[in-house]
């Protein structure tokens, strides 16, 4: 009897450890954030304002602090059509882990819902505080195109050009209706990109151009990009992220 109840104990307990969801089979955590503390971690990022994150004299978002709530499992970023700072006419959030955190190849991810309605520009991506770019971002949306995902690579070759590669995905739903999870596994010599957990882009250019470490960015941006149409733009509206995860290989 006390043989069959030690079988079974050991027998849960290898269960748990099997469906523990942060660890995944052949490699090593290295960072994570799963939001349920109701607070941001300022271990791991910063909320510094910023004024717009890809052309600051043209962006019309103000990045502000604190611009985010949290349910028990979430963080939400909040975009609002009120600011009253940084003269510009939206306001929203960003958190990026520079201070903390950065790395060079492994796996990225985040489950994330997007914002509803034409307007706003989600993302999460990486880029090097030594110098830019290089830049990968794991997925952008323009949300007047609630299906298409952006996977894009910035990199200057050996004389200093830019290059890009703006091809997406189209997914079968409005990515604002459910959550997904989006990946990359980036290697020395290719990245795959992936939308809940299955493959769906693989790059070998410009790989031996990404030679830095990078953090991460996540943010909510308000745009026009793209032809969205501000005038049916609805605020509050909100960006909800679930989790992020960092692994190296083992």
């Amino acid at each position: 009897m006390k043989g069959l109840l030690l079988f079974t104990l050991l027998l849960s307990f290898s269960f748990l450890i099997a469906q523990n969801p942060i660890e995944k089979e052949g490699w090593e955590l290295t960072f994570n954030d799963e939001f349920n503390g109701g607070e941001l971690d300022h271990k791991k990022w910063q909320d510094l304002p910023y004024h717009g994150s890809r052309n600051i004299d043209k962006s019309i978002t103000y990045y502000a602090k604190n611009q985010y709530n949290f349910t028990d499992s979430t963080i939400i970023f909040i975009a609002d059509a009120k600011d009253n700072k940084g003269n510009k006419e939206y306001r929203s959030g960003m958190i990026d882990s520079s201070p903390s955190f950065r790395q060079q190849y492994g796996y990225f991810e985040i489950r994330s819902k997007n914002p509803k309605g034409t307007g706003f520009w989600p993302a999460f991506w990486l880029v090097s505080t030594e110098k830019w770019p290089p830049e990968i971002d794991i997925y952008e949306f323009y949300t007047n195109e609630p299906n298409r995902i952006k996977t894009n690579q910035h990199w200057l070759n050996k004389r200093g050009k830019k290059h890009m590669q703006p091809k997406g995905h189209i997914m079968k739903e409005d990515a604002s209706e459910y959550f997904h999870t989006y990946a990359i596994d980036w290697s020395r010599k290719k990245i795959i990109w992936y939308l809940d957990g299955k493959k769906i882009k693989t790059s070998r250019k410009g790989t031996k151009h990404l030679k830095y470490k990078m953090h991460i960015i996540i943010n909510n941006e308000v745009s026009r990009t793209n032809d969205m149409n501000m005038e049916k733009a609805t605020f509050p509206n909100y960006f909800e992220v679930d989790y992020v995860r960092v692994y190296k290989r083992k």
